[in-house]
């Protein structure tokens, strides 16, 4: 009884959330910045009275001018509605049915009859209307997606008013399109055939129930409504493997749809009254409830789309939006899948960016003629395994390098970071001088501050910063003194990967290119090489200084790829660092590896690798990550092969799709709450902490 109260008192709840939200948006939501305010600073844990009051205020806010409003796209409006599912794993949130289910029923049934497109054949795109757009560029016609879409609805109201049937071909409507664009219309409608053919791939899930039923005997059929002529449907099955169709049954060709109801029946008369029929389509109507009343037994496959958009980035460029959402349903939710958290994040909300940033650095490279990449670790891991994914025959290098050792190597250039990271960011954490020194590994500074009256035990504070740091410039020789054997190693290992080499790029994921920054003062400044370092960054948005890096993107010595002071700025304005998204996108590139100290020099003369403790913890959950990203971009590039621009996405495009889902706590909180973060890497502390114990911290301040 009790259980029974709890789950109304739930339901209730949750039926007051979904009144709030349509109040949202039938008062808001075609604005942009109560949009924005409302679903980004109001706390949805805040009581429902509280919500609407904040609501109320901003909206009279905008009513009155009192703020500026640009009008919201309804792109923009759902991606603040839309949300990933936290109940299950999307390959786990739609349960089809097992395939033991489906043999079971395959074998009371003498006909089995399939759907073809969304059920037997996929296409890379969530909105079939997409295909136009390729189509439209082979035929050198900008507005070809509105005209071939409004020709095919104009076609089939001719049809129904000629016919009763709204059934049509292809060429019906290729030649109401002559209305709009005076094309050559057997060109342009072998261009579209040949566009669908070269875009169909088989449903896997689909793939097996086929063989199963092939494997019983049964006698298999195809039944579609489709425009497509019918030569094209078949080889579009074949080149899929479905070649043993013993009929197929096409709207165009009989006349009407299964839509209409007469389809069904029109079969069995054809295939026999006696036999009993099974079929299987995603439509709820043309394939669930007309089959049922001509007497077919249906078993409906809830379209892919439909079931995945829900929980899918909604505001990206048309074209690259559909097909990131068409191939991430495709595996998802197809149920041939069954998929880790971890292996979903990669594949479903890092895979886009991965790729995109890759292509993009892959076209700086020939823009500015660099002759080596440098990836560095640990961000540069994944990064570079998807680079060689997409450009096999391209030389890159993979360079250790880290924060740590990057301030190591330049602390007698860039001292005040120095300072700022071993000691001032230090001050929170209540760390000792022993500490503190242990982090530096300069243990013979500590007679110099006993000295000054620091001694080992000291804690260090606001108050006592300024004065420590007095002791350090005093005494720098003997800093310069201690890390000289890691400067003169750490050249050993540029000077060999550099050799020849004129101009070469760092990598790495951003966010004040503090190690493309080190990397270009030692081998520009430090150690005159001669070779010319750029860097590439995914974003730029430092916490501590908007515009560190202003002077280089300016000259082009580095760039960003999704946001920085000068370009996507809107971007870096909602990139909330205070609410770990950087953390939520540094984890999309992580590596399961220890992070990089220092280089060594060894007793004959070679160099060492030094590393920090290995977070093991994490590294199953990293490879699986790792592997949804690169099966991400596989399927991506086997899906546009002979579309190569398909794989330029923009950094705008890039950042929705992350922001989408770094802008959930709760499904960071719900999949990777025992996620092993280490933030003190490099530092006194190799203390681990799990990500819902970070968040809980940092989400306090």
């Amino acid at each position: 009884m009790l259980s029974r109260l709890l789950q109304l008192r739930r339901k209730i709840r949750a039926g007051y959330h979904r009144r709030m939200d349509r109040l949202v948006r039938r008062l808001s939501m075609s604005r942009r910045m109560v949009t924005d305010a409302y679903y980004g600073e109001c706390d949805r844990q805040l009581p429902l009275w509280r919500r609407g009051i904040t609501l109320l205020l901003l909206c009279a806010a905008a009513k009155t001018g009192r703020a500026f409003s640009h009008r919201a796209q309804p792109q923009e409006r759902l991606d603040y509605t839309r949300k990933t599912p936290l109940a299950h794993t999307e390959s786990h949130t739609l349960r089809r049915p097992g395939y033991a289910s489906l043999a079971k029923q395959i074998l009371l049934h003498d006909v089995i009859s399939f759907d073809i497109f969304d059920t037997l054949l996929f296409r890379p795109f969530d909105d079939p209307t997409a295909v136009f757009y390729l189509v439209g560029e082979k035929l050198h016609v900008p507005s070809f997606t509105r005209y071939r879409v409004l020709a095919e609805k104009q076609a089939r109201q001719k049809a129904k008013e000629r016919t009763g049937y709204n059934e049509v071909t292809l060429s019906d409507i290729y030649t109401q399109l002559q209305r709009y664009v005076a094309c050559d219309i057997e060109k342009a409608m072998a261009i579209e055939c040949e566009t669908e053919l070269s875009l169909l791939k088989a449903n896997p899930y689909m793939k097996q129930v086929y063989r199963m039923a092939l494997e019983m005997g049964k006698t298999l059929i195809a039944v579609s409504d489709m425009y497509l002529p019918e030569d094209v449907i078949v080889k579009a099955l074949e080149q899929n493997g479905y070649t043993q169709f013993t009929r197929i049954f096409l709207s165009q060709v009989c006349g009407f749809s299964k839509r209409s109801g007469e389809l069904f029946p029109f079969v069995k008369r054809e295939m026999g009254e006696d036999k009993r029929y099974l079929h299987l389509g995603d439509n709820p109507i043309a394939d669930r409830v007309r089959p049922r009343q001509a007497g077919f037994t249906p078993c409906l496959y809830l379209n892919v789309n439909r079931a995945g958009n829900p929980h899918r980035c909604a505001d990206l460029t048309a074209l690259v939006g559909s097909a990131y959402r068409g191939i991430v349903n495709n595996r998802l939710y197809s149920g041939a899948y069954h998929e880790t958290p971890f292996f979903e994040y990669g594949y479903a909300h890092a895979g886009l960016y991965v790729m995109g940033y890759c292509v993009w650095i892959h076209e700086r490279v020939k823009e500015k003629g660099i002759e080596k990449l440098l990836f560095l670790s640990r961000d540069g891991d994944i990064l570079q395994k998807a680079y060689a994914l997409l450009y096999p025959e391209e030389q890159t290098e993979y360079l250790y390098w880290s924060r740590s050792a990057a301030t190591r190597l330049t602390a007698g250039y860039f001292r005040n970071e120095f300072f700022l990271r071993y000691i001032k960011y230090k001050i929170s954490r209540g760390i000792t001088m022993a500490q503190m020194l242990d982090a530096m590994e300069l243990p013979s500074m500590q007679v110099f501050l006993s000295n000054a009256g620091f001694p080992p035990d000291t804690v260090l504070t606001k108050e006592n910063y300024e004065d420590i740091v007095a002791v350090f410039m005093a005494h720098w020789d003997k800093v310069e003194e201690a890390y000289a054997p890691g400067q003169r190693a750490a050249r050993k290992v540029l000077e060999d990967k550099l050799r020849g080499v004129k101009s070469a790029a760092a990598v790495d994921v951003g966010w004040a290119a503090s190690g493309v920054s080190a990397l270009k003062v030692l081998v520009e400044d430090l150690w005159g090489l001669p070779c010319h370092i750029y860097g590439f960054v995914s974003g730029a948005n430092y916490l501590h200084d908007q515009q560190v890096i202003e002077a280089p993107l300016l000259t082009g010595d580095i760039e960003s790829y999704m946001f920085s002071q000068r370009n996507n700025r809107a971007l870096r304005r909602r990139h909330r660092v205070g609410q770990l998204y950087s953390v939520f996108i540094e984890m999309m590139l992580a590596s399961p590896s220890p992070s990089f100290l220092q280089y060594e020099e060894t007793e004959n003369g070679g160099v060492a690798l030094r590393f920090d403790c290995p977070e093991t913890e994490g590294y199953e959950s990293i490879r699986q990550m790792q592997k949804g990203i690169l099966t991400f971009i596989a399927d991506y590039q086997k899906a546009f092969t002979q579309y190569p621009y398909m794989l330029r996405v923009s950094g705008e495009d890039a950042y929705h799709v992350c922001r989408f889902i770094i802008s959930q706590p709760g499904y960071f909180r719900r999949f990777f709450s025992d996620y092993p973060v280490n933030r003190a890497v490099g530092t006194f502390s190799h203390k681990m902490e799990t990500l819902s114990t970070l968040m809980d911290r940092e989400y306090q301040r």
